[in-house]
């Protein structure tokens, strides 16, 4: 349940997320944004590394003007990521939350790319899903797309980012939030 401090939590988090995920956006892949999503669903649980997710990528869209057909996608997929943070282990959990970040940002980086794959190959070619063939046959083309597309490589530069930033910043980060959590009164959801 959220009440007026922990929306307050919440946009403020969002606010930063949103103007820190415009100093690395478009930049081989680097992404900002996702190290404070995945902590703040680390501490704060699923709920809210969903919501976080989904709020701040919005906001730097709309300040940035990064709104088209592929916002929708980008916002379920930074909901997941946020999500799935709140079910990092607390033992050894700057560890977890990095094989976490790299993970998420392989997943974030399919679903974006999964999105594009028909529109761009159409239907025809050596890359477009075979309409009756088998998952593995269509799986090993659209990670052929993939490689194709260059989208490996930016989820690469995503991975690397992330990491970096939860081993450099993580513990100092997990710790001013959690005193955050208890002064807002905050139950992990």
């Amino acid at each position: 349940m959220l009440n007026n401090r922990r929306i307050a939590l919440l946009g403020v988090l969002a606010a930063v997320n949103s103007i820190v995920r415009l100093m690395g956006v478009g930049i081989a892949g680097m992404e900002t944004a996702f190290a404070l999503i995945i902590i703040s669903g680390f501490v704060f649980g699923a709920s809210f590394g969903a919501m976080l997710g989904t709020i701040s990528i919005l906001a730097s869209a709309l300040i940035s003007g990064g709104v088209g057909p592929w916002l929708p996608f980008q916002l379920l997929a930074a909901a997941i990521v946020g999500f799935g943070a709140g079910f990092i282990p607390r033992r050894f959990y700057l560890i977890g939350m990095s094989v976490y970040a790299v993970i998420s940002s392989y997943v974030y980086g399919a679903l974006m790319t999964f999105w594009t794959w028909p529109l761009f190959t159409g239907a025809n070619s050596s890359l477009s899903a075979i309409e009756n063939g088998s998952l593995v046959e269509n799986l090993w083309r659209f990670v052929q797309f993939e490689f194709v597309t260059g989208g490996l490589l930016w989820d690469t530069g995503r991975a690397i980012t992330t990491t970096t930033l939860i081993l450099l910043i993580g513990k100092a980060l997990v710790t001013i939030l959690e005193r955050a959590a208890t002064r807002a009164d905050f139950a992990k959801a």
